[in-house]
């Protein structure tokens, strides 16, 4: 039975189906289960920024309003959950972070916002799969 969750989220519909599913998972696993949500800021390879413009500091905002919008989603429940952000590779530091809390399973969605980097970089979803220690759910 499965008991501790992490749920990337990033704001897109399967990121909020994922934790949906997450959370009708928790609820049935009992007292002990825990959803942690995690959000990862893609590191940047633009070369310019807009002169005046913290993209560090507008990229933390986004990641502090998306989690908060999926927290609420657990705010009903008696599901103890956390919140983490991170900047970096999504698909390495999910699957680190997974290992290191000693996570049970990780559920995610099957695509993010950013279709245009799954065609170059290749999928999160997919490389969390190949590389994690536990289980993964990917949910539409």
């Amino acid at each position: 039975m499965y008991e501790r969750f992490l749920v990337p989220v990033d704001g897109s519909e399967h990121s909020k189906h994922a934790l949906k599913s997450a959370q009708w998972q928790a609820q049935n696993a009992g007292k002990n289960a825990r959803i942690t949500l995690l959000h990862i800021i893609p590191r940047n390879n633009i070369n310019t920024i807009a002169y005046g413009v913290d993209l560090e500091q507008l990229q933390e905002e986004e990641a502090r309003r998306i989690l908060e919008e999926s927290a609420q989603v657990l705010s009903g429940s008696s599901i103890e959950n956390d919140s983490e952000y991170y900047i970096g590779d999504p698909a390495e530091l999910i699957c680190k972070k997974a290992k290191e809390g000693d996570y049970d399973l990780i559920v995610m969605g099957s695509r993010g916002l950013s279709l245009f980097s799954e065609l170059f970089v290749g999928s999160v979803s997919h490389k969390v799969v190949q590389h994690a220690h536990c289980a993964v759910m990917i949910v539409k």
